[in-house]
């Protein structure tokens, strides 16, 4: 115990140089450690802060594109990008339903595939997304500069007409319009009356019988829209737009804002670039085609008889010799004819070439018992019975057979009726008779009003350049020879709604278009950069009802 004590109360041996030296070194070389660890952590955080910052912050905030001097912030791009996407899911996937309900008849495959072409490809999503951008701020800055505007209270009028949509409702202004072009609709039908429709039957006096009006069955009336509805809608709105683009319902104000200057800016553009007036006539015509004869591939008959109403018939059934051709009744065009003519013929059959050298008469009178338009189509049971071998087989109409006219005869015959209608014949009469547009022939050849670019260029300067109830020389164009009788001008008409609607819009689109192409705009280099991240492609499907099993 004694010696542990003391060897416990010595004194501690005093370092040497060599292990002080030592000791500094480690002491300054973990020093130096630390300051190493704790320098490249630093920068780490460092790093890591700038990159959130840059993305969150700075990235948001930095501009996808510059329209006339304006910017387009990547923040709002990113939101209408999701906000698109979401648009166009929605109109892939009622497409889809619509081609389902059709039984798959392709009918809308044409736009189903440029949407799946869009939303399949999200630099393709993002191109069409940035391009509506830029035409909406284009849109708002023309609209700006003509002093076009849209109040707050038109926007909330567009928000409650689009809630109402969505619950299959209407607005109080919807409902009124509505209710006004039934008053309207119904005091038209009231002063309606139906126009004869002629009927027509080879075994009975042709008569006009009037055609009802059929009666619509009345749309069902959709609700109004009411206070409580709407602020129910606009509180869903608001969920969906968050949700879907983190989007505020204040930015989705400006879309509608956008929507309506558009369709502002459209009304007065279209007016300004197209007048609702224009130069037209009213004129009808005679449309002789030219025909090219083509040699028949197995038989080539010849007939010498006298044909009535100056129309060429081809009998395309089987004529010999030795049989005797009854006609049970005849059908003419102009009037009842009764024919007693020898028919003399040469056939070629299809077993070989067969001459009659004798004559083949008619054992019977053949007698018109009725008079049939030449609209009117015979059939083989209603109007030409053979004896022998001879069966019609074919329909047989006044513009269908007939015998085929190269140029020359084409001519010929154009310059005949129109000396014939010079001599006062009737021009609607000869046009249901001869004329080759099926489209005009049964109204006499009337084609109505019509401006300029409509028609083809030769048949549009002769029938401008005529006056009221001329009749112009034959007029060449790729359809044929026309004889052009113009009825009515006037060089101030207003154009049909329709095609007034569809010129300016036309017309809208051609201006706007060149406004775009006049701005100065700039565009990303590198777009891809500039897409959100993690947008991925999105293509919604449907799945098709089962087919029921077919039942016997």
């Amino acid at each position: 115990m004694a010696r542990r004590k003391a060897r416990a109360e010595e004194p501690k041996k005093e370092l040497t140089r060599k292990e002080h030296r030592i000791r500094a070194e480690v002491r300054e070389r973990n020093r130096r450690l630390y300051i190493g660890v704790g320098a490249a952590l630093g920068l780490a955080l460092l790093l890591i802060l700038a990159g959130l910052v840059s993305e969150f912050v700075l990235r948001p905030r930095s501009d996808v594109a510059t329209v006339g001097g304006t910017t387009i912030a990547t923040r709002d791009y990113w939101k209408r990008v999701y906000f698109e996407q979401n648009q166009l899911q929605n109109q892939l996937i009622q497409l889809q339903r619509l081609e389902s309900q059709f039984g798959g008849q392709s009918f809308f495959a044409t736009q189903i595939s440029q949407l799946q072409g869009i939303l399949s490809s999200p630099f393709s999503l993002g191109v069409e997304v940035l391009d509506r951008m830029i035409r909406d701020e284009v849109v708002r800055q023309q609209a700006a500069a003509r002093g076009i505007t849209v109040s707050p209270e038109e926007v909330d009028q567009a928000l409650r007409e689009e809630i109402a949509a969505g619950q299959n409702a209407v607005t109080v202004p919807q409902a009124t319009s509505t209710a006004e072009a039934d008053a309207a609709a119904t005091a038209t039908a009231a002063g309606w009356t139906p126009t004869p429709s002629p009927t027509v039957d080879v075994s009975s006096t042709v008569t006009a019988t009037a055609t009802p009006f059929p009666t619509p069955e009345p749309p069902a009336t959709r609700p109004i829209l009411g206070d409580e509805q709407y602020s129910t809608g606009l509180a869903e709105l608001e969920k969906n737009l968050k949700q879907v683009a983190g989007m505020s319902l204040d930015e989705y104000r400006r879309i509608l804002e956008v929507r309506l200057l558009n369709e502002k800016l459209s009304e007065v553009i279209g007016e300004e670039q197209v007048p609702a007036t224009e130069e037209q006539v009213h004129a009808r015509h005679i449309l002789l085609r030219i025909d090219q004869p083509t040699p028949e591939a197995t038989s080539e008959v010849t007939a010498t008889a006298e044909l009535t109403a100056t129309e060429a018939v081809s009998a395309a059934a089987e004529i010999t010799a030795a049989d005797e051709i009854t006609a049970a009744e005849e059908v003419t065009t102009p009037e009842a004819v009764t024919s007693t003519t020898a028919v003399t013929t040469t056939a070629v059959t299809t077993t070989g070439e067969v001459t009659a050298t004798e004559e083949v008469t008619a054992t019977e009178e053949v007698t018109a018992t009725e008079e049939v338009t030449a609209a009117a189509e015979i059939t083989a049971t209603e109007a030409v019975t053979a004896a022998g071998d001879v069966t019609a087989t074919q329909a047989v109409t006044a513009t269908q057979e007939r015998a085929p006219r190269d140029d020359a005869a084409t001519l010929a015959l154009a310059q005949e009726l129109r000396a014939r209608i010079l001599a006062g014949e009737d021009f609607a009469t000869l046009a249901q008779e001869y004329s080759d547009d099926t489209g005009s022939a049964a109204q006499g050849g009337d084609l109505g009003w019509f401006g300029r670019g409509a028609m083809v260029a030769p048949f549009e300067e002769a029938a401008f350049s005529l006056e009221p109830g001329q009749i112009s020389e034959p007029i060449k164009s790729d359809f044929g020879y026309h004889l052009i009788e113009v009825l009515e001008k006037d060089p101030n008409r207003p154009k049909d709604p329709a095609q007034l609607q569809q010129e300016r819009q036309q017309a809208y689109q051609t201006w706007l278009q060149e406004q775009i192409s006049a701005t100065p705009i700039e565009r990303p280099a590198d777009l891809v950069s500039k897409l959100p991240r993690g947008l991925e492609v999105a293509l919604p499907q449907i799945q098709a009802p089962a087919q029921q099993p077919a039942t016997q």
